[in-house]
């Protein structure tokens, strides 16, 4: 059977997802020989940032400023006098652009990537020229990372079924129709996959299925990924979604696309499909209990046949995982732990081995673990495989600030390669730490960063504003924890994200709200796929409240973060991170040092 898996976009153009790559590996290791995988994400990016797509471009640019001269309706809106005057506005920018554009490209690829001023100058550029693709399809503006359709909800699947029609408003329409459908289908695949791991995917990701589910309905179609995962009781309530594929695989999906394609091959017996929710019979089925995959059963992934060239870095960094699931997942705010519903670790050799092979097949040392977050034993038994082998390789990876994460593990993780370590701190506010249940102190999280700018490991810090019963005080305990540790947020690859508190689906603090100072807890009626809700709290910031402390929370650490490229992308910091350090290696040293 071919099969065919596609990733859509919108993702980080730095690196590649490492969804796909796994599910490649692991149907490659099951004898499945006509497997192909395609980034669309960055397959995209790369035809729109050309001088040619920028020709075809200006043409409809003009003829949609003169139908609009002619005539427009609102203020505001498609068609609107907004919509005109942004139309004119970007036809005087498009000279320029379409001139800088493909060297902008050609930068970030090559040397010039690490000139700090023109890296910004790029990625000012590739925005201002999205400004530009994105006019003709306005108000919806499409970034390099995110998609932003103004006028429809992600979350509710009238407005996605009408999105994923609107010629007018969604951009994916043309360019999957002009520039990719044909070459999907050309294949001939009898099986497609595809990935749906983050929200600015959904709308794109279903405007490609609703396209090949039309022009080729006979090929099987199936969505996976983390989105749908939290989802499987609203996907059991909305049987139109299934107008655009045949099923979805939740959850983990190496098993259960392997045994979907021998049920396609054979009695199509789709209950015996871990992990499957399918229509049958006119009612929708979800295959339960949910499988867990036996994580050292899975091989490497495979990166055969992603264009590792077109990322937009000059070097490839690629996603690696380690376990599988939180080890802690006792956080009150945090979904996460449902995606993989248990903890599970890998062999330390194994990983070492898989470290090995990647480095040698796709000529990289530099890594991102994608753990949740690393244990601290298997860390250590990790790195001294990569030790005694001398692998030369770099990488980063999640920990926690935890009490046990020694400055001897810290040493002995940056000797093996350990250039930044991302942290979960979410509050420095002790009552707070403690009633968001992340099991760590002050006193900790001061001696393990201490610890990391002593042995010149940079450190990351997620942040998170308003949850339940925080006061403005205690919020603001944490901004000045970032704030005023001047050795601590002007060290060389430092980087902050303050995050607004999110009611989201499935975290712990859902099992018992009230416990948590909430008291009511709301959703819009419309919005049947919700991965959040709205909530009033008995005491403490309200939401209101706490959406204000964020935004100053965010324009302070702001002034102290270096945003680019630090802020911006792990992988680019990470690239950033090894040229200073080998830079560092090369200085002459003072005689007698």
């Amino acid at each position: 059977m071919k099969v065919s898996l596609l990733f859509p976009p919108t993702w980080h153009p730095s690196q590649p997802y490492l969804s796909l790559p796994s599910l490649t590996g692991f149907l490659a290791q099951a004898g499945v020989q006509h497997v192909s995988q395609r980034d669309l994400g960055i397959e995209l990016l790369d035809l729109i940032l050309t001088r040619s797509y920028g020709e075809e471009l200006y043409a409809r640019l003009v003829d949609k400023s003169k139908a609009l001269e002619r005539e427009r309706s609102g203020e505001t809106g498609p068609s609107s006098d907004e919509h005109y005057m942004r139309l004119l506005e970007a036809l005087e920018r498009f000279p320029h652009l379409i001139d800088e554009i493909e060297p902008a490209k050609a930068s970030l690829r090559g040397e010039e990537f690490y000139d700090l001023d023109r890296y910004r100058e790029c990625l000012f550029l590739i925005d201002k020229w999205l400004e530009v693709v994105s006019t003709l399809y306005f108000p919806t503006r499409i970034t390099v990372v995110d998609n932003q359709f103004s006028s429809y909800s992600i979350y509710s699947s009238k407005d996605i079924l009408r999105a994923i029609r609107d010629e007018e408003q969604n951009p994916y329409l043309a360019l999957f129709k002009e520039h990719f459908l044909l070459s999907i289908l050309d294949d001939r695949p009898e099986m497609i996959g595809v990935s749906i791991t983050a929200t600015s995917q959904i709308i794109p990701g279903l405007t490609l299925c609703r396209l090949i589910k039309e022009t080729a309905p006979d090929i099987h179609l199936t969505i996976g990924g983390s989105i749908f995962t939290r989802l499987v009781d609203n996907v059991r309530r909305c049987p139109s979604l299934f107008e655009l594929t045949d099923d979805f695989v939740v959850f983990e999906g190496e098993t259960a696309l392997l045994e979907l394609i021998r049920q396609l091959e054979g009695k199509r017996d789709f209950g015996k499909v871990p992990n499957l929710i399918y229509r049958q019979n006119g009612k929708i089925a979800v295959n339960q209990p949910f499988y867990s995959e036996n994580i050292n059963d899975i091989p490497a992934p495979s990166y055969d046949g992603f264009p590792l060239g077109q990322y937009l870095a000059p070097e490839t960094v690629l996603p690696v995982q380690f376990s599988r699931g939180c080890y802690y997942k006792d956080c009150a705010f945090c979904a996460l732990t449902l995606d993989h519903q248990n903890f599970r670790q890998k062999d330390p050799g194994k990983t070492a081995d898989e470290l090995q092979m990647l480095a040698d097949k796709y000529r990289t040392p530099y890594f991102f673990f994608t753990d949740e977050c690393l244990a601290l034993s298997p860390t250590k038994r990790l790195c001294q495989q990569i030790l005694d082998r001398h692998l030369q390789v770099q990488w980063t990876a999640e920990m926690r600030f935890e009490k046990n994460l020694s400055r001897d593990l810290l040493t002995q993780m940056r000797d093996a390669g350990c250039l930044k370590i991302v942290f979960g701190l979410e509050s420095f506010n002790q009552r707070v730490m403690d009633f968001m249940k992340k099991g760590i102190t002050q006193a900790s999280v001061r001696r393990v960063a201490d610890d990391c700018l002593d042995l010149g490991v940079a450190v990351h810090c997620y942040i998170i504003a308003g949850f339940p019963t925080e006061t403005e005080e205690e919020a603001l305990e944490t901004m000045h924890f970032i704030v005023d540790h001047t050795r601590l947020n002007s060290s060389y690859g430092f980087s902050c994200q303050p995050c607004l508190f999110d009611l989201e689906k499935e975290a712990p603090i859902m099992s018992d709200p009230g416990s948590y100072g909430i008291q009511r807890i709301m959703r819009p009626a419309s919005e049947d796929l919700s991965l959040g809700f709205f909530y009033e709290v008995r005491e403490g910031m309200t939401p209101e409240q706490a959406e204000k402390v964020y935004q100053h929370i965010y324009s302070k650490i702001s002034e102290v973060v270096c945003e680019l490229p630090f802020n911006y992308s792990m992988a680019d910091g990470l690239l950033y991170i090894a040229r200073e350090k080998a830079r560092a290696q090369t200085v002459p040293q003072p005689a007698g040092s």
